[in-house]
């Protein structure tokens, strides 16, 4: 392998900016990492929750997940990848009801037979579809109506969509639905949904990917958010953060799109250019994570239609991961500009353990052992129809990429989703 004397920035070191960081070192460059927060990760970052290291949102892997699968391989991880059976849940009318498989769907009562038989057939539609294009042009919720018919859609998916997006409900794309549904209908194995899960958790991953990048060459900024990226004539950028200023040869950014939109804002680029990266909209997610003496459910998630909370499905994840306690997540996703978001920490703990008990009425107050609650401001973006007619371009000046989550539509947001494109990504720009 020979040596790239070309200097490459990396801004944002989630799971895109690690990956895309790991196939530039393959290829002979030395990437310098450039990330705001005081750890790697992103959305993946672990912290420390009463003595477990367990990440700040939650995370699974699927069947279908290559892309994860091939880097584990390649780093020497596979064998620390486990799955287990999983099951769901759907707590409706105070009730919680067995969800997800064949049975539960048939044997619930609250809809008609053929709007069972309906939702059946729905899921399985989705595995069948090869050209998403036709349904990038309708609305999820309008999709789903035909489907499922309106009192169908009431029950079993209005409040998902509510709780996620609030009045950007109508507004999401079929395409992006449909590619959530198809993966997770892909993780069965006869019909049984598995889920996967590294023994260490996402921290696992991280960590390696870490000491690859350090120990041939990389350099990784902590800490150290970046200000502004003023193009250069002849490619690449100069790159002002907090602690330093240089000239890159190539830069690659894959923090949220709107965070770009600021640092472009800052360096003074042209409003020409800001304009279009001033239409990506994301939702913000304050995610609580409850340890409890008792677990809540057999489930590893809940979706929930209950109109005290507003919560649209809680997460167990020691349901899923080899825990030596009981750990279940409660995201709350709202736009930032919306009066829960401004709720106190305290108060979102309260919401959501006043869900957890109503769920499982058998717990007590005594039985919360631990809480907390991390917010992450651009945690879901808003998924519009035809989306891909709204996206900034990937390369608006040369050898400057600015790429997110959002650039591998429809897939929604996702840790093999995100290591698979950053990787396809340095392959096809650089030699």
């Amino acid at each position: 392998m020979r040596v790239k004397s070309d200097k490459v920035a990396v801004i944002g070191a989630g799971p895109m900016g690690l990956a895309i960081a790991y196939e530039l070192i393959l290829k002979g460059y030395k990437p310098e990492i450039f990330e705001a927060d005081n750890r790697l990760g992103g959305m993946a970052a672990s912290f420390n929750f009463d003595g477990l290291e367990i990440e700040r949102y939650y995370h699974f892997h699927c069947l279908n997940d290559y892309a994860f699968f091939d880097l584990l391989d390649e780093i020497g991880l596979k064998k620390e990848l486990k799955w287990k059976k999983t099951q769901m849940g759907f707590f409706y009318q105070k009730n919680l009801y067995k969800w997800g498989s064949l049975n539960s769907v048939l044997f619930f009562n609250k809809v008609s037979i053929s709007t069972r038989i309906r939702y059946l057939l729905h899921a399985l539609r989705c595995l069948t579809i090869k050209d998403w294009s036709k349904l990038d042009k309708i609305s999820a919720t309008e999709w789903l109506k035909k489907w499922l018919g309106i009192k169908g859609y009431h029950i079993l998916w209005e409040k998902l969509f509510e709780y996620k997006f609030y009045n950007f409900s109508s507004k999401i794309s079929a395409a992006w639905i449909w590619s959530r549904i198809k993966r997770l209908g892909k993780s069965r194995r006869k019909l049984v949904e598995n889920l996967g899960y590294l023994n260490n958790g996402s921290l696992e991953l991280i960590n390696k990917l870490e000491k690859i990048i350090k120990k041939n060459g990389g350099i990784i900024h902590l800490s150290n958010p970046v200000l502004c990226i003023n193009p250069l004539k002849n490619g690449g950028a100069i790159i002002k953060s907090v602690n330093k200023k240089e000239n890159y040869d190539s830069v690659i950014t894959t923090i949220p799109i709107p965070l770009v939109t600021k640092i472009f804002k800052a360096s003074g680029l042209d409003d020409s250019i800001i304009e279009s990266y001033e239409k990506t909209i994301s939702i913000a997610c304050a995610c609580v994570i409850l340890k409890t003496s008792k677990k809540v459910t057999d489930n590893f998630w809940t979706n929930i239609n209950d109109s005290r909370f507003s919560i649209p499905g809680i997460v167990e994840m020691s349901n899923l991961r080899e825990l030596n306690s009981h750990i279940i997540y409660v995201p709350f996703y709202m736009p930032e500009e919306h009066p829960n978001y401004l709720k106190s920490n305290e108060d979102l703990i309260k919401e959501a353990w006043d869900c957890i008990k109503a769920i499982n009425p058998y717990l007590e107050d005594k039985d919360l052992i631990s809480s907390c609650c991390n917010r992450y401001r651009y945690a879901q973006p808003v998924i519009s129809t035809e989306y891909k007619k709204t996206l900034p371009p990937k390369e608006p000046f040369k050898r400057l990429y600015t790429v997110d989550t959002t650039f591998y539509y429809p897939e929604d947001r996702g840790i093999s989703e995100s290591i698979g494109f950053g990787r396809d990504l340095v392959r096809q720009y650089f030699e």
